[in-house]
């Protein structure tokens, strides 16, 4: 009996970046009707801001002042030349629309999500962060730039740069939790709408090209443990700053913080998965 082709990857690859550039465009509205047009929502974000203490900042703000106009279309020149090195210049285009396009929809929808006076709140509108969706929109297009061998180790390392950006914003009072989910959201989106209609980033039979299988595993178990392990303390901490009579606002920033780094931990993972970068289980036939 003749065996029923497999679907073509290429046209299953495109719909699973469409469902996400779909899920991250319903994202955005929802975190800030929720976080930013609620009362509720402004007190529960609000009271991380009441831990913020000079003492608890970190030492230097280099990640974030490395964030600049100057050095995001220098990334863009960078990531293009690697492409057209690699002879994949349509890919580098798409990857270029990635950072641009998502650093204005972060400052186009800072200037429309206005930010309404309805819990007594003193601190400005600061949805959704720009420093956030940079870095990870950064670390995407660069991914597309980059040889399927080498991304394990430029997920790692711009991941934890992603978190060290989110962290110090929130650390700083610049940036409230839902800043960072909807940053998250606002990077998601353009890198899979550009991965769903742009040019196919791997072409061809991967084979060997993926490198060995061993780092994409350790990368896959680091990025879910760290969700997780992010998730759990943020919740511990979040009960510890809501108990008792008074709120322990310390407890809460740090339930924010953990949060905040659990969410671009989780679209990483998303896009590392969505990318066929997780390698699997091959059943021989018999």
């Amino acid at each position: 009996m003749a065996r029923t082709p497999d679907p073509d990857p290429v046209v299953s690859r495109r719909w699973r970046w469409a469902l996400l550039a779909a899920l991250g465009f319903v994202i955005v509205p929802l975190v800030y009707a929720v976080a930013v047009l609620t009362p509720l929502g402004q007190r529960a974000e609000d009271a991380a801001l009441g831990g913020v203490r000079e003492s608890d900042l970190f030492g230097t703000d280099t990640a974030l002042n490395v964030i600049s106009v100057p050095v995001i279309l220098l990334l863009v020149v960078v990531i293009v030349a690697v492409a057209f090195a690699r002879r994949r210049l349509a890919v580098g285009l798409g990857a270029g629309v990635v950072v641009l396009a998502s650093a204005a929809t972060s400052t186009l929808v800072k200037h429309i999500a206005v930010r309404p006076e309805i819990a007594q709140s003193t601190t400005p509108n600061s949805f959704p962060s720009g420093h956030a969706t940079i870095a990870l929109a950064a670390l995407f297009g660069v991914l597309m730039v980059t040889p399927r061998r080498w991304r394990p180790l430029v997920t790692l390392v711009g991941a934890a740069y992603a978190v060290f950006v989110a962290n110090q914003t929130v650390v700083y009072g610049w940036h409230r939790v839902s800043d960072i989910v909807g940053a998250c959201a606002i990077a998601l989106f353009w890198t899979a709408l550009v991965r769903a209609v742009g040019p196919v980033v791997d072409r061809g039979v991967r084979g060997d090209r993926d490198g060995t299988v061993g780092p994409r595993r350790v990368v896959s178990v680091v990025l879910v443990v760290a969700v997780g392990v992010a998730l759990a303390v943020a919740i511990a901490a979040l009960v510890v700053g809501l108990g008792g009579g008074a709120h322990d606002h310390a407890a809460i920033l740090l339930a924010g913080r953990l949060a905040s780094s659990a969410s671009v931990v989780a679209v990483v993972a998303t896009v590392w998965f969505a990318d066929g970068m997780h390698p699997r289980l091959v059943r021989r036939s018999s």
